[in-house]
């Protein structure tokens, strides 16, 4: 079984501006997870658990997808910063405007994975944390849980930024921010690890 995200990639000049805020968060919290090249700023479409042997039918699937919706078209406009609180610490993401467009994307994506999903995910499903420690429980539950909790007129569309003590978010939801607007480099289909992060890609469209 794997957890799975399928997801859409920023151009390269919206990767650099997410990897920049994404370094200003670990300033703060420096145990928080860096962009890198095994971890991707990316928006969630959609997170399942799969069997792996059923990997080969969902890709063929979501091509077929993307041949349909064309993702690389879509405009998408960051509206602002959203921060999450939990204690001590918590996560920033930026905003992304709902379209027509992009919920019909989600919804196709939904609708593939959907056949082809399973219950039960466990920790094992993730791509493991260098250090040894153990996926977080929370993220094992936001899997199992996206449908129905994230998808459909629930899916909130976002590009998580990294994880900062709860003083730095406070301090980040109060600043100005300038809306901007970008478009997808890709969509891929991506093995998750902790805190929802993309670790190992699996497939893209179009293909690097």
């Amino acid at each position: 079984m794997i957890a799975l995200d399928i997801l859409l990639e920023p151009d390269a000049a919206t990767q650099v501006r997410a990897i920049r805020a994404n370094a200003a968060l670990r300033a703060d919290h420096p145990a928080g997870f860096a962009f890198d090249a095994s971890h991707l700023p990316h928006v969630t479409l959609v997170q399942r658990y799969v069997y792996e042997r059923d990997l080969p039918a969902l890709i063929r699937a979501i091509a077929l997808v993307a041949d349909a919706h064309n993702p690389s078209a879509l405009s998408l406009q960051v509206t602002g910063v959203h921060v999450r609180i939990e204690g001590d610490t918590g996560s920033a993401s930026w905003r992304i405007a709902g379209t027509p467009a992009l919920r019909a994307l989600a919804d196709a994506c939904q609708a593939v994975a959907q056949s082809l999903a399973v219950a039960g995910g466990t920790a094992d499903a993730f791509v493991p944390n260098e250090d040894g420690t153990p996926i977080r429980a929370s993220t094992v539950r936001y899997v199992e849980t996206f449908a129905p909790d994230h998808n459909g007129a629930n899916h909130v569309p976002h590009l998580t930024l990294g994880v900062a003590t709860a003083a730095c978010l406070r301090e980040l939801e109060r600043a100005p921010f300038e809306p901007f607007a970008f478009s997808p480099a890709a969509i891929a289909i991506y093995q998750l690890g902790n805190h929802g992060t993309a670790r190992r890609c699996l497939w893209r469209w179009p293909a690097a």
